[in-house]
């Protein structure tokens, strides 16, 4: 109980100070869609326009989907089929992830009670980070961009209180800090992108 008060302590803590300490956000013009390849990597300079993402498993490893279009900020439908694609790419590669890496771990025998507890703590982040996502696209499409707002917020530190736990337990866990690093530059190009709609 004493280790769960102390990450509730140090995600307060956190969220606060990553409140004043906003970074001017970074665009994306990708979205990997590969389950197993890291989700930082540059995308292929010339991309083909004919690829499109298989359902077999071998297929998707190391594929990067480019996102073609031009997103006109100030352009509502523009805007929402962007976002909207954002946040179905999102709900499946973390997914993904929850199966991949989390359940995983979490059936590990050898992992501990601390190691199952952070575990159990980023499984709850990640499913409530996912139901944040299919609400963001709800809204989006009901044009309740305020609303959207406040979801990937909460998305935004759904994420961190999984890394405060992570990066207390593990360390520096690259298949996490992977994950978040992209996660968190999906949510801030989604924040960006519905932000002049949303005030």
């Amino acid at each position: 109980m004493a280790l769960h008060n102390q990450i509730l302590l140090v995600i307060s803590l956190s969220f606060l100070v990553f409140q004043f300490n906003i970074a001017t956000p970074t665009p994306i013009s990708y979205i990997s869609s590969s389950p197993n390849g890291s989700p930082l990597s540059s995308p292929s300079p010339s991309p083909s326009p004919s690829s499109s993402p298989s359902s077999s498993p071998s297929s998707t490893q190391n594929l990067e989907i480019q996102n073609g279009e031009e997103v006109t900020l100030r352009n509502k439908d523009s805007v929402n089929h962007y976002v909207d694609s954002l946040m179905e790419t999102s709900v499946s590669r973390t997914e993904q992830f929850l199966d991949n890496i989390v359940e995983k771990r979490l059936s590990d025998p050898a992992a501990d009670a601390f190691v199952k507890d952070c575990l159990l703590v980023c499984k709850e982040m990640y499913e409530s980070g996912v139901d944040a996502m299919k609400k963001t696209m709800e809204d989006i499409e009901k044009e309740f961009y305020y609303s959207a707002n406040v979801d990937l917020s909460a998305l935004s530190t759904d994420l961190e209180t999984c890394m405060d736990c992570v990066k207390e337990i593990y360390g520096e866990d690259q298949e996490f800090i992977k994950f978040n690093n992209w996660a968190e530059k999906i949510t801030t190009d989604a924040l960006e992108k519905i932000a002049g709609f949303s005030s």
